[in-house]
């Protein structure tokens, strides 16, 4: 029986590894249901190693939210201080770099080791890899090997969007992650950056391609700092159905994908019922897949997921009985309205009014208990609409907590979108403390009228509309006395933080 040729193994050498490093990273989290404070700083470890440019490369959820690294490369016993130059929690990768003071000691104890090559290619299916890091269980270098099983795109952890990824049979554990993933080149294939941990799944890791890492790299370039990958600038249907093409009156020679939403950003060249056939003359076909390579097949939103910076864009669509080629666009993030990262799109922000307390609506309040599906729905629905479309909103706004007060005696109604104040539409915190700032001056300018003048007053109240629910009264001066011992209370520092605050 005839074998097809194996390539040359020249799997990473032991001079490899030496670009290999254990980080030990301390942290510290925002804590979004009392964002005026922070967790108890915890410790872990990961994997990292050295790429051009004297620059350390790992996953983002490694480093996330340091405030101290340790780099200690393999072979070596020291370890040097670190810091996190680029972090890119939507493809999960970050770059460290080496602390200026120490940052010769490291590059000579690690002699003339020369960066890790990253790979032009995708590894083969059923081709041998090899796996290096720093897992939990031990101190030391570890190496394991398995093979390609596939390549999918699939999605990344919440918020992050799909990515395209390299599935592998070799072991990968915690403080792997970070670590490289050789070839039979001996050039890098990709990131090592977490396993299948269902119980129904076994040997199944997950290895984030270098072809994702050199688009990463291209963007970390940029004069303002790390620039966020591309968001898909439409949603689409599948047009299996045999009833949808023919509602749409899509002829049987014509594949692609039904668009069902479009971005205001891209009106000049997609619209809604456009059938999207190619992208950079890549057809698509009914299902929403491309041919990635021979037959291997891959969700399309890989094309757009990978582009690098001032790279154009190329739709064909079918509309209005023939296939038109619109000018090229130029794709960009498009953030949702409830923020997805914190440092990275939103800050921990936050308003104390009287004995309330109220955040930014983001994604990571759906991690908790508290957030009902009626507020998980709301953030679902809210997402979906496009920037631009958004009804003049910056931003949704939660009552996250309605503290034991007198002022607020009688009111359990925290987890609730605040839509209204006074009967203004809300478009963000800032928008809220602004409105919230003037009736204190209000108040203010009350109390210096005469007694007698403010005898037949009633006095100024705060009307906080919520969604789906009563709403809240407060009379205002006794809101603004409360404050005070509200913040003493639970040890805050000032009464709201919004970016852009000294």
């Amino acid at each position: 029986m005839h074998m097809p040729p194996q390539p040359t193994m020249s799997l990473a050498s032991p001079e490899v590894w030496r670009t290999v490093c254990l980080l030990e990273v301390v942290s510290i989290l925002w804590i979004p249901l009392c964002p005026w404070t922070r967790t108890q700083q915890v410790m872990s470890c990961g994997s990292g190693f050295i790429i051009d440019r004297r620059r350390i490369l790992t996953n983002a959820h490694v480093v996330a939210n340091a405030i101290d690294i340790r780099v200690r490369p393999h072979g070596s016993a020291k370890r040097f201080a670190g810091k996190v130059t680029t972090y890119g929690p939507d493809v999960d990768l970050a770059v460290v770099e080496i602390e200026e003071a120490v940052a010769s000691d490291f590059w000579t104890s690690i002699g003339n080791v020369h960066p890790v090559e990253l790979s032009h290619r995708l590894p083969a299916l059923q081709e041998t890899v090899q796996c290096l890091g720093f897992p939990a269980g031990g101190r030391t270098i570890c190496v394991t090997e398995g093979v390609v099983s596939r390549v999918d795109s699939i999605e990344l952890a919440a918020p992050a969007d799909t990515t395209l990824v390299i599935q592998i049979d070799a072991a990968i554990n915690p403080g792997n992650s970070g670590g490289p993933v050789f070839d039979t080149h001996g050039h890098c294939a990709g990131v090592a950056f977490c396993k299948d941990i269902r119980r129904t799944s076994d040997n199944i890791g997950y290895v984030i391609p270098a072809e994702v890492v050199r688009c990463f790299l291209q963007r970390c370039d940029g004069d303002s700092g790390y620039i966020l990958s591309p968001s898909v600038p439409y949603r689409w249907h599948k047009l299996e159905n045999m009833s949808l093409r023919a509602a749409h009156n899509v002829p049987d020679g014509v594949s692609g994908v039904l668009l069902t939403s479009v971005a205001p950003a891209m009106a000049k060249s997609l619209r809604v019922g456009d059938v999207l056939t190619h992208i950079d003359g890549r057809p698509i076909y009914d299902d929403g897949q491309i041919q990635l390579r021979g037959s291997e097949l891959i969700q399309h939103r890989y094309l757009l997921r990978n582009k690098r910076i001032g790279e154009p864009t190329v739709f064909r669509v079918y509309r209005d009985n023939e296939e038109i080629e619109p000018p090229p666009v130029e794709l960009c993030d498009l953030p949702p309205i409830c923020p997805r990262w914190a440092d990275v799109d939103y800050l921990p922000e936050y308003l104390i009014l009287g004995a309330l307390a109220l955040v930014p609506l983001s994604q990571s309040h759906m991690w908790y208990k508290e957030c009902h599906s009626e507020l998980k729905a709301t953030i679902h629905r809210w997402n979906k609409r496009w920037p631009g479309d958004r009804d003049d909103k910056e931003g949704l706004v939660l009552l996250v907590t309605v503290f034991a007060h007198e002022l607020t005696f009688g009111y359990r109604r925290g987890w609730r979108v605040v839509e209204t104040y006074n009967g203004i539409s809300i478009t963000s915190l800032r928008h809220l403390r602004e409105l919230w700032l003037q009736t204190r001056a209000e108040v203010q300018k009350e109390k210096e009228k005469p007694e007698a003048e403010r005898e037949n007053s009633k006095g100024t109240f705060v009307r906080i509309g919520l969604q789906n629910d009563d709403d809240i009264w407060l009379e205002a001066e006794a809101a603004i006395a409360a404050e005070a011992g509200v913040l003493k209370t639970h040890a805050i520092e000032r009464a709201s933080y919004i970016r852009g605050d000294p």
